[in-house]
């Protein structure tokens, strides 16, 4: 029977190897940034070998090497994967006396491994990839300085390997939103014509023509906020966030974006509740508020079912203004929580009738809010349960 120990292992070398794949870098073409680090520990330690390793479940693959030929090697024969578990340098100055290393065919075969000197490749999750290592055919030793630079180019190769990383998750990103985008413009466009050719043949029908035109009206609405907030994370990328600012009657002006949501909320038989303590007042940007408002109030339309209530209120408290928006629809998951103001992302919760949602509102909301030195938070229950979004700003006295 194995042990929990045993078990424990299996499954941590289990999320490594994960790790590991999600990287996408086994079997990758050479790469001139990384060939420089291993010439470069070559020069510097006065070695005749170092190599960039990446330990994978039954080998160990060299995604960059200095003198020697070999592309991979069977995991059992190297000393990588030993450095996988361990946690800083793992160093054998002397391999044929060295009680670890004494049987390993590297060292007792014809190769003949000496010296060996490695630090782990540790992604930002803690988990080692592989290594940097520098060999020598003869007994040697490293200095504290020696030790460091070895250090120092682990953590350069590292860099360079999470920024590939990012840079793909970016593209694919960037990737799925164009393709949703295209997708969420296409249903709308493809109804206006449609529409369109209805009203001419129902003339003779007011009431259809009037619920057609609104058909449209919210078709091409829909089209106009996923347009908006794509230029808008275009501007935000660029440094483009521009506030002007001026004395805004938050009461009114939360008051007018309820009205605005009205229509929609009526077509899912919802009931939106507003309500105020007074008029309250701050420095704002009377558009980027109305943005970031909007944006909450058509969200709890969005993902709560038909006949719901959302709440909509205005308070004051130290000075400070809190607008909430709370809704009795899907609510927040844990994972929902964590990724939540997250471009491109995609909660568990989807919208209760058709809507569309480009992933990227409550993103823009919280660079707004901050660029109104504001402050964002949502709360929620747990899934089903609902969810209440407070935007608090520095008031001012009317």
């Amino acid at each position: 029977m194995a042990t929990q120990i045993d078990l424990d292992t299996a499954t941590l070398e289990e999320e490594r190897i994960k790790a590991l794949k999600s990287y996408s870098i086994l079997d990758t073409p050479p790469d001139g940034s990384f060939d420089k680090l291993t010439k470069l520990a070559a020069n510097l330690l006065k070695v005749p070998i170092a190599i960039v390793s990446l330990v994978d479940t039954d080998r160990i693959w060299f995604k960059s090497k200095y003198g020697i030929d070999l592309q991979q090697i069977d995991k059992d024969d190297g000393l990588c994967a030993s450095v996988v578990f361990s946690d800083d340098l793992y160093l054998v100055e002397d391999a044929s006396i060295d009680a670890r290393t004494l049987s390993n065919p590297l060292v007792a075969g014809s190769f003949g491994l000496r010296f060996y000197a490695a630090v782990p490749l540790r992604t930002r999750d803690g988990f080692n990839l592989g290594t940097f290592c520098v060999i020598d055919k003869a007994p040697r030793t490293l200095s504290e300085e020696e030790e460091q630079i070895l250090r120092d180019l682990r953590d350069i190769v590292m860099d360079q390997i999470e920024l590939r990383l990012a840079s793909r998750v970016s593209m694919a990103q960037h990737n799925q939103i164009l393709n949703t985008t295209a997708h969420d413009l296409k249903n709308p466009l493809t109804t206006i014509p449609v529409r369109a050719d209805l009203i001419k043949m129902k003339k003779d029908n007011p009431d259809m023509v009037d619920t057609l035109c609104d058909q449209i009206k919210i078709a091409s609405l829909n089209m106009v906020r996923i347009i908006d907030e794509l230029l808008q994370v275009g501007s935000m990328e660029a440094g483009k966030i521009h506030l002007l600012l001026i004395k805004v009657n938050v009461s009114f002006l939360v008051s007018n974006v309820v009205s605005m949501n009205q229509p929609l909320a009526e077509r899912k038989n919802q009931t939106l509740h507003f309500s105020y303590e007074r008029d309250l007042y701050v420095n704002a940007d009377e558009g980027k508020l109305t943005e970031i408002i909007d944006n909450l109030i058509n969200n709890a339309i969005k993902y709560s079912p038909a006949d719901k209530h959302i709440f909509i209120r205005v308070k004051e408290r130290s000075g400070r203004v809190l607008i909430e928006v709370e809704d009795q629809g899907l609510g927040l998951t844990l994972e929902d929580k964590s990724k939540l103001y997250q471009r491109f992302t995609r909660l568990s919760a989807q919208p209760t009738a058709g809507e569309n949602s480009t992933g990227l509102g409550l993103s823009i909301v919280k660079v707004l809010v901050e660029a109104h030195n504001g402050t964002i938070c949502a709360e929620s229950e747990g899934k089903d349960r609902g969810c209440k979004f407070i935007v608090e700003l520095p008031g001012r006295n009317g």
